[in-house]
């Protein structure tokens, strides 16, 4: 199934032209609005998986319709198309939570890029509705005394403006959560959450995130970017897996701590910053900087105020809390009612060592409940079923579908290369790209934190 795009303009003719030209590149489906109104009517039936929206429309600006999209869904990639180019307006649409600012007349080639590269960054459980059980401190489920720890930490660092956090823990323990709940606490809906994965990027690449360029910096900057460091002013910046930032890039980061200003690549003019910068690790720092692949002195400006979260088994008696909440969230997502749950099988999901963390938890809520066609949702059946395959061997329940099938070797597939893309897709000779769609097919997309 391709992603769905959908496209808001408010001029029949333009709509009509932008369709067919995105349609041609057959990297996803449209779908027209020529009313914000009647978008925002679709996305409450079926979200899509981007949008692109013109900014001046009669009936609310494209500002507007981004705030409305973000209220309920955070994750959607919104990109705002404008003839106009008036001083304040991309930073208008920005601070509303557009992803993306592009001018007219579109260049097609480049807009399909920018889709394509924002639905491969946006997690598939943004997607679902936003509530406040993602943000506030006060509603992070569990009531193990070493999560009430987690909550006191957020509520302490949120209390002082810009002080710098370092979020430690393995993967999957829901740094990016804790990360958002601190600038919600802080900020909250007043300034821009901005996040980027230092291990996803090339150097050169996550260098022109953080910092931005001006037109004409290198070959294909062909207009001004803003960086993260300049959209999040006043707001929160997350870095996430930041041991593997490229060294060139710490040494320039730590510039900017010290300093809280900055550069544009191709520029003499500073720029200052005020944010907050939440940093995530699942590997050891301290170690990272005993072996010299991080340095010290940015590790210090970091390591401000630092909390190590706790592993899922350390908290097994908030198990059943979260699993009934991953339930109710998966079953609004698929429309399904929420069905009941088994004692005995919560009691059973308490005693696995859950080495992939709360996600794997969520995974395997999400997975039971695709397969699942009984009022009874039995989950510890899954416990295990795309885990790293003993002897080479993996365990495919009975009655599955193909398509069934394929997303459990996939998941596997994935676990064993470690996340790698690049390895997975050649263990199943196939390439990125299809993998990518695969992934994308069976809700596999997802952030590591």
């Amino acid at each position: 199934m391709q992603p769905v795009v959908y496209i808001v303009e408010g001029d029949p003719v333009q709509l009509a032209l932008l369709t067919a030209q995105l349609e041609r590149f057959r990297r996803f489906s449209t779908q027209g609005f020529t009313s914000a109104a009647e978008a925002l009517e679709a996305l409450e039936i079926e979200p899509p998986d981007a949008i692109v929206c013109d900014l001046l429309m009669p009936e609310m600006d494209g500002a507007e319709f981004t705030r409305r999209v973000r209220s309920t869904y955070r994750g959607i990639p919104v990109i705002i198309a404008t003839s106009r180019t008036e001083v304040g307006d991309a930073e208008r649409c920005l601070a509303a939570g557009a992803t993306d600012f592009v001018t007219k007349p579109i260049d097609a080639p480049g807009l399909v890029t920018r889709i394509v590269r924002s639905l491969e960054e946006t997690p598939a459980r943004d997607l679902l509705p936003s509530d406040d059980g993602d943000s506030d401190p006060n509603l992070i489920v569990g009531s193990h005394p070493l999560v009430e720890e987690v909550r006191e930490f957020v509520r302490g660092v949120a209390a002082v403006p810009h002080v710098s956090v370092l979020l430690l823990g393995e993967s999957g323990t829901g740094k990016s959560l804790v990360g958002r709940a601190i600038h919600d606490a802080g900020y909250g809906l007043r300034s821009r959450f901005a996040e980027v994965n230092c291990a996803a990027l090339p150097a050169p690449v996550l260098d022109a995130e953080l910092f931005g360029f001006e037109k004409g910096a290198f070959p294909d900057a062909r207009q001004t970017q803003k960086g993260l460091l300049e959209v999040a002013d006043g707001g929160t910046l997350f870095l996430d897996d930041v041991a593997r930032m490229p060294a060139e890039i710490q040494g320039k980061f730590l510039g900017f701590l010290e300093g809280r200003s900055f550069r544009r690549l191709g520029s003499t003019r500073e720029i200052s910053s005020s944010l907050r910068v939440v940093a995530a690790s699942d590997v050891d720092l301290e170690a990272e900087v005993a072996e010299g692949r991080f340095r010290r002195d940015l590790y210090n400006r970091l390591n401000v105020a630092s909390h190590v979260l706790p592993p899922l088994r350390e908290v097994r008696t908030d198990i059943p809390d979260l699993v009934r909440l991953f339930v109710a969230r998966a079953a609004a997502y698929f429309g399904k009612p929420v069905p009941e749950l088994d004692p005995e099988d919560l009691e059973r999901l308490q005693e696995y060592h859950w080495p992939g963390n709360a996600r794997e938890l969520r995974n395997l809520i999400e997975r039971s409940m695709i397969f699942s066609r009984e009022p009874v949702l039995r989950v510890s059946g899954f416990v295990g079923s795309v885990g790293a395959p003993a002897n080479g061997m993996l365990s495919i329940p009975r009655g599955l579908t193909l398509e069934e099938v394929e997303r459990l070797y996939i998941e596997a597939t994935l676990r064993e290369t470690g996340g790698n893309v690049q390895a997975a897709a050649a263990r199943l000779g196939v390439s990125r790209k299809v993998l990518w769609q695969r992934r994308k097919r069976h809700g596999l997309m997802e952030e590591r934190s």
